[in-house]
């Protein structure tokens, strides 16, 4: 692959998430006429079509989560990390696996690691193809992502309506503020109540953004406390261990151990083993087309 290559990275989770609610809220369960429920894996398809021709990848791969909470890594440094999640609804339950055999028909790599997450995956993968010189473009639901921002990767925040936000290092600046390096220190601050990383109590999104682009980082912002209201630097001592391990869970690990051949993720596939997919999922002709 050239240097002027382009990976798509797919946050697996994130769209068939997405894919599955944005059918589901009104009751709309697809099913196949034996019963089974794909209502989550054709949205991801189309979803995952839209970004393809929209990025107009060479290479496109999915990440995934493939642990459960208790044995995520996170999860040993903090027991309280994402406790608050739910079981998924029993109508996407087996769309997990499903969704994968449409991406595989695809010739679409599907990549996860035991105790870590699909944000670990994608910050992996492009840490490294992004060393080596490549384009990477990641599609995700989650603002965490931002901290893997660079000159040569970018990243698409989904919005509900098929819209979404694009950030790269200039648009970053200009929309929130802070550079990638601050992303991570921001969180720290105000913590995150769907993860449940606790941040620091009384310290919201605008106040941590202007403490972290005042100071330039967390490890400056605790060595120069004298210079802070003394109410905020009581907030911030009673909670400095509280805050580091916000800071350590909000990190995306960049250093999975992951097997994957770039050239088994070149977007292009049999169009006949797609069609066959299609057909057996009962998708109908709008996907179909798509395909040729």
């Amino acid at each position: 692959m050239s240097d002027s290559g382009k990976v798509l990275l797919i946050d697996g989770m994130s769209f068939l998430f997405r894919a599955f609610y944005a059918s589901s809220w009104a009751g709309g369960y697809r099913q196949t006429s034996t019963g089974v429920y794909t209502n989550a894996v054709h949205g991801f398809t189309k979803m995952m079509l839209d970004y393809a021709d929209l990025v107009k990848p060479t290479h496109l791969i999915v990440g995934w989560d493939v642990a459960s909470r208790e044995s995520l890594v996170r999860s040993q440094w903090y027991d309280g990390y994402k406790s608050n999640r739910q079981a998924p609804p029993d109508e996407l339950i087996p769309q997990f696996d499903l969704v994968k055999e449409v991406t595989e028909a695809f010739s679409v790599p599907n990549l996860g690691c035991p105790g870590f997450e699909g944000d670990d995956v994608l910050g992996t993968l492009s840490t490294s193809l992004s060393a080596d010189g490549h384009q990477v473009v990641i599609a995700t639901g989650d603002y965490d992502s931002l901290q893997l921002v660079s000159d040569l990767v970018s990243v698409k925040i989904l919005k509900n309506g098929g819209k979404h936000e694009h950030y790269n290092p200039a648009s970053l600046l200009t929309v929130r503020g802070i550079s990638p390096e601050q992303v991570v220190d921001v969180k720290a601050l105000m913590g995150d109540a769907s993860d449940c990383i606790p941040g620091c109590p009384g310290i919201g999104e605008k106040t941590a953004t202007k403490l972290i682009t005042e100071h330039g980082d967390l490890d400056r912002l605790y060595g120069n406390l004298e210079s802070c209201t003394a109410k905020m630097r009581s907030k911030l001592e009673d909670h400095r261990d509280q805050v580091y391990l916000s800071q350590k869970l909000a990190t995306i690990i960049r250093d999975v151990p992951l097997e994957f051949s770039l050239e088994a993720a070149a977007w292009e596939f049999d169009r006949d083993m797609v069609r066959s997919k299609f057909e057996e999922l009962e998708f109908g002709r709008s996907l179909a087309t798509r395909v040729g």
